[in-house]
């Protein structure tokens, strides 16, 4: 019969256990402790964290090279506690969480210090890549590279540093950027770089890159711009037709801006300026011909010299003033163009050409047989932003205005040109010929009806006929052939209701004041309320005052009578 040891009748048995359950209370369940590997088999590895505690790790969480080559039965290794007893009674380890927590501080302490962490690429992810660092990290496409990367293969497993963006210990994760440690570098090697560069300085660059306005050139280490005018004294499309990425150029420095830290260089300045040797060589008057070498919406240039080129403005290509004269309906890159000298200045290194020049100009011959003042049989051509263009001989185009298609001041213009179709044939009178351009007039035609009143002035009465009744005024014409004229609605009587409009009727003759008269720009104002008020005044002033006892309806009658007595003598 084994004998049972009471814990009560042996101190050091009662000690040993006391131990244990202080040593039991002292463990915390979600921390890292030390522990002594007891057992290793294939499966797992038994760990004794003391007090008689065990547990089981499996193997799969020793991923670490180390913990797989080296550990043995005795080595102590931190592991991190989960539970120090599950409901069957298991204490429940893990080695995997416990280097987690590590590698967290350790790179947190990176992250704060703002230092590099050491890592590889592993793989593609969505919106990325993903990159070890002794823990799984997100690194987004936007952080790879300091330019879009199309192949990222390059990259796979490389040993290389990273800046850690971001932290959040509770949803696992961390972000990244490759891109952060190659702007440092390229910062520093910019810096290094810059200050080795002087005005004037010749030196070799590798073109990176080009756009619509340039290129940019690598000075080895450091990116000059290459502007498109600097490349070469001749005009070209797109830095493109002379420039290839990558290949090795010469260039000279020609602009040092330390404060922006910026770096201009020229590659035509290793050239000899073509302008210095044509001093004097042309002059205005003289016909040359060239090549086309750009097509704009302002004119074509034209390459004379090797390196010498001049603007042949869009209004000096033709005489023709059509739509299918625009330069690029003319003349394409690469023709030979015959062409004159306009202007030249050797100074601003400008040249000024002219081709409709070297042809007779249709419009002087035009206007000796049409004068201003002419009146002319048309056709409409079209109809565009309120002007009416018409056809007067084959490269001849005249323009009506709106403010001349009709005398009716109170026509709305939209209105006016509504009345007129593309096709329609009409007569016009020339009223302007300046610069080549024609302006044409169709309410000329039939005269002028403000000659009517030319001796008219503001406050002069004049006799008009009704033409019609709106609900906004009475349309009338002046005399028997003048202005047609709107009296407004709050201008028909001196007396509220007596403002009616339909007091009068079409053809009815009626008197008005012109209030207002503009015989240059052809307006004219009318009132009838203002003849009234002028009207009543000098009846007061000659036949009475209202307070003398008659009433003012004996006054105005008075007044009228004389007026007519003074008619009909």
């Amino acid at each position: 019969m084994n004998e049972v040891t009471n814990p009560a009748q042996d101190p050091s048995e009662f000690e040993k256990l006391l131990a244990e359950s202080q040593l039991n209370s002292e463990l915390k369940e979600g921390t890292i402790i030390k522990g002594t590997i007891s057992e290793m088999d294939d499966d797992a590895v038994t760990v004794d964290i003391g007090a008689k505690v065990e547990g089981r790790i499996a193997k799969r969480e020793f991923i670490f090279s180390k913990d797989k080559k080296e550990l043995e039965v005795g080595d102590i290794i931190d592991v991190y506690l989960e539970k120090i007893e599950n409901h069957y009674g298991d204490c429940i380890l893990s080695r995997s969480k416990a280097k987690n927590k590590e590698i967290w501080a350790e790179i947190e302490k990176s992250f704060n210090a703002g230092e590099l962490v050491d890592g590889i690429i592993t793989g593609k992810v969505k919106g990325g890549l993903s990159a070890e660092i002794g823990i799984t990290a997100f690194l987004p496409g936007s952080q790879i590279d300091t330019r879009p990367l199309r192949d990222v293969s390059h990259l796979l497993d490389v040993p290389q540093k990273f800046k850690v963006l971001k932290m959040d210990s509770k949803r696992n994760n961390i972000v990244v950027s490759r891109r952060a440690v190659l702007e440092e570098t390229h910062k520093e090697l910019r810096e290094e770089r810059f200050s080795q560069l002087a005005l004037g300085d010749v030196v070799e660059g590798r073109v990176k890159a080009i756009t619509d306005y340039g290129a940019f050139v690598d000075l080895g280490g450091y990116d000059s711009l290459l502007h498109s005018s600097d490349i070469t004294y001749r005009r070209i499309g797109h830095p493109s037709e002379v420039l290839k990425i990558d290949q090795i150029v010469k260039v000279k420095i020609i602009k040092v801006d330390p404060e922006k830290n910026r770096v201009s260089c020229g590659l035509k300045q290793l050239e000899e300026d073509p302008w210095t040797k044509i001093e004097g060589k042309f002059n205005v008057g003289d016909k040359l011909q060239g090549i086309c070498t750009n097509v704009t919406d302002y004119g074509i240039f034209i390459e004379v010299e090797n390196g010498i080129e001049g603007l042949a403005h869009r209004d000096m290509l033709t005489w023709s003033s059509k739509k299918n004269s625009q330069p690029g309906n003319l003349y394409a890159r690469s023709q030979s163009v015959d062409c004159i000298v306009l202007e030249v200045d050797y100074v601003k290194k400008r040249l000024s050409l002219g081709i409709k020049q070297l042809t007779a100009n249709p419009f002087e011959k035009f206007n000796e047989l049409n004068p201003i003042g002419t009146i002319v049989d048309t056709e409409i051509k079209a109809i565009k932003d309120n002007i009416i263009f018409c056809s007067l001989e084959e490269d001849i185009d005249g323009a009506i205005f709106s403010q001349n298609i009709s005398w009716d001041i109170q026509d709305d213009t939209k209105d006016a040109i509504k009345k007129y179709s593309v096709g329609d044939k009409i007569k016009a009178k020339i009223i302007e010929n300046k610069n080549d351009k024609i302006a044409l007039s169709i309410r000329e035609v039939d005269g002028n009806p403000f000659d009517e009143i030319s001796n008219k002035s503001n406050g002069d009465t004049v006799t008009c006929t009704v033409l019609e009744v709106t609900d906004y005024g009475v349309k009338v014409m002046i005399g028997e052939n003048g202005p047609k004229v709107v009296i407004k609605k709050n201008e028909l009587a001196l007396r509220k209701p007596d403002a009616r409009p339909e007091r009068w009727a079409k053809n009815d003759k009626l008197d008005a004041m012109i209030s207002q008269i503009d015989a240059q720009n052809y307006k004219v104002s009318l009132s009838i309320k203002a003849l009234e008020e002028a009207t009543e005044k000098e009846a007061i002033s000659k036949y009475g005052a209202k307070d003398s006892g008659a009433s003012l309806g004996d006054i105005l009658g008075k007044a009228i009578s004389d007026k007519k007595t003074e008619s009909e003598e």
